[in-house]
């Protein structure tokens, strides 16, 4: 009889979610949306306290759920939702988290264990609360209709830079230059040996016409000393002919 009269994973977490809003709304605040990663969540960890056989809080739960700005959970066990949802507000540190102004969303999990109901409720505002700007960004569509055509402007904007086909031709020049240019040094290279080969050849050419200059004058020398010694020689004889 007493399972008979257990509510469903579900009915117990849309209960609890109600209860939740009812507390807010009838305050002035804000009623929470349901976020389906939240509820997905909220499920596993109910059915982790489940396992461990009592509530504990996640030390993860900052990593394990993403894109938040302000982050709270409740967790608790009980016979049932109502149960449940009068025990934290009834305790001031899980009243609070219900109460938070700045949260904007929800997520409820349950999970039974025999006749034991464990529960996790997660709040959060999320990073991009950015909602109603991101809609009022979709709804001008006629706008984005606007844009295709600038981004037409910047593919005409390409092609005028379509002269990429001059930047190959380009590059190719440039490849050319440095090859002109090495070959222009290739070229000169060669001629400074020349060069200095011609003035070896011309200081050789010279220092050969100088030796025969000098060896010249010594024939001639020569020539006269003989001459010299002739005329002494003949001048001899005739002294000695004459005696």
């Amino acid at each position: 009889m007493a399972h008979a009269a257990q509510q469903s994973t579900g009915e117990a977490e849309n209960t609890l979610t109600a209860d939740i809003n009812q507390e807010r709304t009838s305050r002035g605040l804000g009623a929470l949306t349901v976020a389906d990663d939240l509820v997905a969540y909220a499920e596993h960890h109910s059915a982790d306290m489940a396992a461990a056989g009592h509530p504990y809080h996640d030390p993860n739960i900052q990593t394990n759920v993403q894109n938040w700005q302000h982050l709270g959970d409740n967790v608790g066990s009980g016979p049932d939702a109502d149960h449940l949802h009068q025990g934290f507000m009834n305790s001031q540190i899980h009243r609070d988290e219900i109460l938070m102004p700045d949260y904007t969303q929800v997520g409820v999990g349950a999970y039974w264990a025999g006749n034991v109901l464990y529960v996790t409720e997660v709040f959060r505002r999320p990073e991009q609360a950015a909602a109603p700007v991101v809609r009022t960004v979709t709804a001008p569509a006629p706008r984005p209709a606007a844009a295709p055509r600038v981004a037409a402007r910047p593919a005409a904007a390409a092609v005028v830079p379509t002269p990429a086909p001059a930047p190959t031709t380009p590059p190719t020049t440039a490849a050319a230059a440095p090859s002109t240019s090495t070959s222009l040094v290739a070229a000169a290279a060669p001629q400074w040996p020349p060069a200095s080969a011609v003035l070896n050849t011309r200081s050789a050419a010279s220092h050969g016409a100088k030796h025969t200059d000098l060896s010249a004058v010594a024939v001639a020398a020569a020539l006269l000393l003989m001459l010299v010694a002739g005329v002494e020689v003949h001048s001899l004889r005739r002294r000695a002919e004459r005696s």
